[in-house]
């Protein structure tokens, strides 16, 4: 394990599969989100949220369903409120040839433990992604797969004022099937996103824009990144997911922290443990959620294991 990873700890295991995380300070205590199903493309995913005081001691305050497959949730604080995005997959309807569809939930908390009913957010067929708070408004970049024909991807630039009803902004991306797009502002206003491709040849871009966040630069980076979160400390842009890449005889698969470099390059900084029971490189992991603790401390949440267990994970990590 790296010198950077000061030490590890387990959030939440039961043997089935724990996914999907994020992680918030809210009320002087640490909340870590994530879904929990039988398995990684099981219809059963429910929100399991977990808190803890110190980081060590954890427990269930909330568990959350709309009895759809809930899954990728999400945590977000607008005033006072601690609140959990998530996106609910419908099933397909086999005898009408129906694809699955989406919407995204949003549930509310005063103080972490008494939950709201789940509100649906607008527009639904967009799956809801990370919301990030800047300037008195909520952004997100949702990203749009039409089901029934699967060319057609984009993801567009959305903000709100309420945390339910989002209105568009512009379009970040819309080329190399384009999905998990994460967000981060940098001090002096420059939006950046950093946008997941099915196209594992072309790689992660990243994309920047100025207020009022309508025209994009694209920035092309060639490592194909799953699953991406952003962070920032200390002036630096760190990124977070699955690194993807194939050989001749499998595809690998693990979850690393790397540096943003001045070019929108990657630096590899480490990768993160997995448990034993997982295949070298080649198990399920990443979808991490942050908060930085400063003196060059980050700490991060992920997933790892395989696609019918996986268990969720904090640990503190050195990025200075």
């Amino acid at each position: 394990m790296s010198d950077r990873i000061k030490w590890v700890r387990t959030v939440y295991e039961d043997g089935r599969h724990n996914a999907f995380t994020d992680i918030k300070l809210f009320r002087d205590r640490w909340y870590v989100v994530f879904r929990s199903a039988t398995g990684h493309g099981s219809f059963d995913g429910t929100i399991r949220l977990m808190v803890s005081e110190d980081l060590e001691q954890w427990s269930e305050a909330a568990h959350l369903t709309t009895v759809l497959d809930d899954r990728d949730p999400k945590l977000t604080i607008r005033d006072g409120l601690l609140y959990i995005i998530a996106q609910c997959r419908i099933p397909p309807h086999e005898p009408e040839g129906l694809a699955s569809r989406v919407q995204s939930h949003i549930w509310s908390s005063a103080d972490g433990q008494q939950w709201s009913c789940a509100v649906v957010g607008e527009p639904i067929d967009h799956v809801f992604w990370r919301p990030k708070e800047h300037d008195g408004w909520h952004w997100m970049a949702p990203y749009y797969c039409d089901r029934l024909d699967r060319t057609t991807w984009h993801v567009p630039l959305m903000r709100s004022a309420d945390m339910c009803r989002w209105e568009r902004v512009s379009t970040i991306f819309d080329s190399h099937s384009p999905n998990e797009t994460e967000l981060e502002f940098l001090p002096d206003d420059t939006l950046v996103a950093f946008v997941r491709t099915e196209d594992g040849e072309y790689g992660t871009p990243f994309c920047t824009a100025r207020p009022p966040y309508t025209d994009w630069e694209v920035h092309e980076q060639p490592l194909d990144i799953r699953g991406p979160m952003l962070a920032q400390a200390d002036g630096e842009l760190f990124v977070v997911g699955r690194f993807m890449e194939k050989t001749e005889e499998a595809t690998l698969r693990d979850t690393r922290l790397y540096r943003v470099l001045d070019d929108w390059q990657l630096e590899e900084l480490c990768v993160l443990p997995a448990p034993d029971y997982a295949p070298e490189r080649a198990g399920d992991n990443s979808y991490a959620g942050y908060h930085y603790l400063g003196d060059g401390r980050m700490l991060l949440s992920w997933y790892s294991g395989t696609t019918d267990r996986a268990d969720a994970f904090v640990a503190e990590v050195d990025v200075s």
